[in-house]
């Protein structure tokens, strides 16, 4: 049975064809996994997301405020939250959907607010 939210039933292919941001974060933080929308949303591309560290290195210069949020998830938690990503060129405003799976990955289901 999948876990809610947590989309490890999909391959990259599928992950590709939804059309909003889906990040896969391992249990200190490092993006597993990136689809091509949130590639798209974010401005950066997968092979630079891949490996890195979310938090210091991609989700922008208030990732302190998110990565507070997930940290506070227990295992099989869920969460809704509105999030301003702030860049250095930009701010996006987006609806984050976070899972924290029981095998302590961390899903980020990311849409544009409306």
């Amino acid at each position: 049975m999948t876990e809610p939210l947590c989309l490890d039933d999909l391959d990259d292919d599928a992950l590709d064809q939804l059309p909003f941001g889906v990040i896969r974060l391992g249990p200190t933080g490092v993006v597993e996994r990136y689809n091509r929308a949130e590639s798209e949303r974010a401005g950066i591309q997968r092979w630079r997301a891949l490996g890195r560290d979310y938090f210091s290195d991609l989700a922008g210069t208030n990732a302190d405020e998110l990565a507070a949020r997930v940290e506070a998830l227990p295992r099989g938690g869920r969460a809704r939250v509105f999030h301003t990503f702030r860049g250095y060129h930009r701010a996006d405003t987006a609806m984050v959907d976070i899972a924290r799976c029981e095998a302590g990955r961390v899903y980020l289901v990311i849409s544009r607010a409306a």
